[in-house]
This record gives structure tokens, C-alpha cells and sequence, in this order.
């Protein structure tokens, strides 16, 4: 149990307690438990101590539509699982992941439903849920804390993605992996301030948390910080700060400690995909991150670049949405203590002279709008930055170009990434 997670997961704490070894737990749970960092410890029991894992989620858009319960409005996931023996040493075997295109109507349908659930352990690793000729879902089998495979629509992205992850492509159409120079962030550097440790925009009684009062932007300021998302004001690779620290009584010193996390790099922490285009941005100078906009401090500023144009092309996108937590439908949040295990592009592997590339590549496509990361599809700047990412500055042949395009196809037309828009 975790108290961010709330009171459903005290719930595996205490089936835990009463289950005999044999026994079945059955959760229906917030989709969360599958990938929230919170719910982390909650699946580590379930993999250590639990066998023939299985996860039912509702790849559909819509509030009501992804829940299994009849008054719920948010993304729910059907956990069931058998706990070992006492002693069982046998190896963590991979969950079964099966994604409903819709909730099943009546309970003649759920249970027939099920039925063709069971009989999938010994088929192969990722497929289609068939009744006849009805396709009902697709199912994958992956280690549970790849929880990405939750509600996923097309398995052939689970593919993409878990081998990304791993430092090499599996696309649809390719025959081979492609090798990828893939690290975790946290791999380069280190994670700015919680937004609270900086400040807050209430007047408080001291003691203060955080060294500033958050006020909008006047002038010049000392202290910038880009704190809040206005989408319309962030549809370029650059971004203004909007918010400026005015330090607090007594707290000159604590400020300036603050100053020294300002970088240039922030991360979106909480990306709405149907409305918004960045997954990263660069501020044209050192700037404080806020609540949705943490900073990250590269190791080496000069990969600053690299890292975001890589976190917003296509792939940089998918995993962003891989990674983060997908409770309600067209978004996905990452929370900063998350943020260091994201999957990004090693920019170590890049010559001095790539990483001069890189900068150009930059500069080249700075100033220009793409449109929301749900239409990546037919962006053609979100194109031409992927074919200037993957094919001028990682070197790929032409021949990949088509199964990139079929995959970035295929994750526009996942629910959990359009949320139900055109």
C-alpha cells in the first residue's frame, strides 16, 4: 500500500494477507496500479510472490468507456493472479496483457469474453482476441512492469517499444532490429526542484518551503521560471518562462541554492497529447521548472539540443507515453521522481561533430509550430524533424522510412493518445 495511491491499494496488502498459496486475487483497480510510480511496490509483490498474472484494460476513448465499473469514470484494469507456493523459486514469469477494443455489454458477452482469455496461455506471445469474425481486442505477453501494454490497441507497439527501451527498434515490416544508442535520463544528469520546494504563488506564514512567492512576469526578472502550460504559447521547441520567483522574507540564500538547479532543459510533467505538441523545450536562457514543466540537469549542457529534439519526434513521443501514467484518456503524466527513468536518445554516442549537427538540426527547426502530438501523423514538421533526427543525424537508410511512417500511424490511432478527438 501507498498513501498516493489510495485506499484500492491497501486493498492488495490485505488479499495478500488472507490468500493461501493456490489461491486467485482478483482487483479491478485504476489503470494506475499497472503503471503509476506509486503503485510500483504493488507490483513488485505481484511479480515476486504471484504466477499466471493476467490484465484486462479497455483500449477505448471516452471516461466511461475504459472502466469496468458501472459508475466509474476513469481507466480501470482487471487484475487477476494465483500466488505461488511457498519456496516456488521458479523464474518471474511475463504477465498477460489483453486490451478490449469496448466493455463487453451484457454479462452473456463478459463471460464469453473471459472464456476466450483463458484459453490464450498457450498461444503466441501477442495477438488478436477472436470470436468468430469478430475481433474483440489484442493481447501481448511482457514482464508487468512494462504496464505500457495496458490498454494498447495495437500489440505491434509493444513490440516497438519494450525493444526501444532495450536499445534496439522492432518495427512492423523490418525484418531485423535496429540498433539504438538508448540510456535512461537519469543516466545524464539529475532532476531539477519539486515545484513546491521552489515556491508557491500563496502568501504563507514563514516557515517557507519554498524560497519564493510565484508571481506572474514583469519586466526583466531575476528569478524566471516556467511554471503553468498555455498550449497555445507552446507549439515551438522554445519557450518563453512565465513566471518569475519573487524571493521571501529571510530566504536570499535559499534562493540563490535554487538558482543553481536553472537549466535550460524542462520535461512536460502532465502531457495532455490531444492538446499540446512538446514533450520537452528548451527556455532561451536558464529558467527554474515549475509544477508543469520540471528542469532536468544534463551532465553537459551541450546535449541540451539532442535531448529535446529527440523527446519530440515521433519515437521521443512514444516513449514519454510509455512511460508515463495514463489515467485519463488524451493524457499522460510523468512524475518528476519518474522522470530520471525515462528511455532517451544516449547523446554520449554522439560524435562532437553530430552533436554540432544536432544544434543545427535545432536551430533549424526551433521556431516552427507543430501541431499536437496526437497528429504527429500528418505534421509534416513532426515528419521532416523525424527524418532530420533518424535519418540525417542517426544515419538510418531509406528503407526504413515507410515502417516509421506505418508506426507513427498506428500510435495516433491509439485511444489512450487521441482521447477520443478526430
Amino acid at each position: 500500500g501507498h498513501g498516493n495511491a489510495g485506499l484500492a491499494s491497501n486493498f492488495i496488502d490485505l488479499a495478500h494477507a488472507k490468500v493461501k498459496p493456490g489461491g486467485i486475487v482478483a482487483f479491478v483497480l485504476p489503470i494506475a496500479a499497472v503503471q503509476g510510480s506509486s503503485w510500483s511496490a504493488a507490483r513488485r509483490l505481484l511479480m515476486d510472490r504471484y504466477k499466471d498474472i493476467v490484465i484486462v484494460t479497455i483500449a477505448a476513448s471516452g471516461n466511461f468507456d475504459r472502466a469496468f465499473s458501472a459508475d466509474t469514470g476513469m481507466a480501470e484494469a482487471l487484475i487477476v493472479a494465483t500466488k505461488r507456493n511457498e519456496g516456488d523459486t521458479a523464474a518471474v514469469q511475463p504477465a498477460l496483457f489483453v486490451n478490449l477494443h469496448r466493455r463487453p455489454e451484457t454479462l452473456l458477452e463478459a463471460a464469453e469474453t473471459a472464456q476466450l482469455a483463458a484459453r490464450l496461455r498457450e498461444t503466441p506471445v501477442a495477438g488478436s482476441l477472436r470470436a468468430g469474425d469478430q475481433t474483440l481486442g489484442s493481447y501481448v505477453r511482457a514482464p508487468l512492469n512494462e504496464g505500457g501494454c495496458a490498454a494498447l490497441r495495437e500489440s505491434a507497439i509493444a513490440d516497438a517499444m519494450i525493444t526501444l527501451r532495450r536499445g534496439e527498434l522492432l518495427m512492423p515490416r523490418v525484418s531485423e532490429p535496429r540498433a539504438m544508442p538508448i540510456c535512461l535520463l537519469g543516466d545524464l544528469g539529475n532532476r531539477g526542484l519539486y515545484h513546491l520546494d521552489i515556491g508557491t504563488a500563496n502568501e504563507e506564514q514563514p516557515p517557507f518551503r519554498g524560497p519564493f512567492r510565484i508571481v506572474p512576469v514583469r519586466g526583466v526578472p531575476s528569478y524566471p521560471i516556467l511554471w503553468s502550460h498555455q498550449a497555445s504559447l507552446e507549439r515551438r521547441m522554445t519557450v518563453e518562462p512565465d513566471r518569475e520567483g519573487e524571493v521571501r522574507p529571510d530566504c536570499n540564500a535559499r534562493a540563490v541554492d535554487a538558482w543553481r538547479t536553472a537549466t535550460r532543459l524542462h520535461f512536460n510533467r502532465d502531457f495532455r497529447l490531444n492538446s499540446q505538441s512538446l514533450a520537452a523545450c528548451l527556455t532561451p536562457e536558464r529558467a527554474l521548472g515549475g509544477r508543469a514543466w520540471p528542469n532536468f540537469r544534463l551532465h553537459d549542457a551541450n546535449w541540451d539540443k539532442a535531448i529535446a529534439l529527440w523527446a519530440n519526434c515521433t519515437l521521443g513521443l512514444m516513449l514519454f507515453w510509455w512511460s508515463g501514467s495514463r489515467q485519463q484518456q488524451g493524457r499522460v503524466a510523468l512524475t518528476i521522481s519518474e522522470l530520471p527513468k525515462l528511455a532517451v536518445l544516449d547523446p554520449r554516442s554522439l560524435s562532437e561533430a553530430k552533436i554540432r549537427q544536432a544544434d543545427a538540426i535545432f536551430e533549424r527547426f526551433r521556431d516552427a509550430n507543430l501541431m499536437p502530438a496526437h497528429e504527429a501523423c500528418r505534421d509534416d514538421v513532426r515528419r521532416e524533424l523525424d527524418r532530420a533526427v533518424l535519418f540525417d543525424l542517426l544515419e538510418w537508410p531509406e528503407s526504413l522510412l515507410e515502417p516509421l511512417n506505418n508506426l507513427r500511424r498506428q500510435w495516433c490511432n491509439e485511444p489512450s493518445v487521441h482521447g477520443g478527438k478526430s
